[in-house]
């Protein structure tokens, strides 16, 4: 495992290691699944992890974006005494390499924050009401597999999740799954990489094109 310098959002997405978006497109390859992603949501999540993590950096909100909206979600994270914390004290955007054990395969992953390689924290954007449907939300998106990946990467032990209410009133929902939870994932991505090695495949990600990028080892 290693841990290495800041690399943008292509350029993490093109290094030739699976990170666990390439398992889900793999997984809709296997079952003959069309992809979807919406894009508009991704933009907007995207945007408020740089406000939140990334303060320094002078971020461009698209006009269609909603600014208020994002500030007013920016500053609910920053007055929670947990994240602030997390902010104070975690490394942010990191990118983790990583070689799974039982398959030899390559592996990456970007974890939002991580605090002494022991927890790992990931900001969720969400239009659930309550607690309750955000947490069932995390087993219907199979966050239960990222959860594990992103662990397992790093050799943590313990995974949170905030969901930041993207709707009135605004509340953050702090969700620490159970190791069943955890063991679901692990299950899920295990079988997924190990279809991947059996078969092969090449993600999307990969394809795209911004600058000529080393390929990175893992320590």
């Amino acid at each position: 495992m290693n841990i290495v310098p800041f690399l943008s959002d292509t350029q993490y997405r093109q290094l030739p290691r699976i990170a666990n978006s390439d398992l889900s497109e793999f997984r809709d390859h296997l079952f003959g699944l069309k992809s979807f992603k919406p894009e508009k949501a991704f933009a907007f999540g995207s945007t408020l992890h740089e406000l939140i993590l990334e303060p320094k950096k002078q971020t461009v909100i698209p006009e269609d974006m909603d600014a208020d909206l994002l500030n007013i979600l920016k500053e609910k994270v920053l007055e929670n005494r947990f994240c602030s914390w997390l902010r104070q004290f975690a490394r942010k955007e990191s990118v983790c390499l990583f070689t799974n054990p039982a398959t030899g395969l390559p592996c990456k992953s970007k974890l939002d924050l991580v605090y002494k390689k022991s927890l790992v924290v990931d900001l969720k954007t969400t239009s659930q009401r309550t607690y309750a449907a955000f947490v069932k939300s995390c087993h219907t998106y199979d966050y239960d597999r990222q959860a594990a990946y992103y662990l397992d990467g790093v050799g943590g032990k313990r995974f949170v999740f905030v969901g930041i209410q993207k709707i009135h009133p605004y509340d953050l929902f702090i969700y620490e799954p159970s190791r069943e939870f955890i063991a679901e994932g692990r299950n899920k991505y295990e079988c997924l990489l190990e279809a991947w090695q059996e078969v092969g495949f090449t993600p999307s990600s990969w394809q795209r094109t911004e600058s000529k990028q080393p390929f990175l080892q893992a320590a």
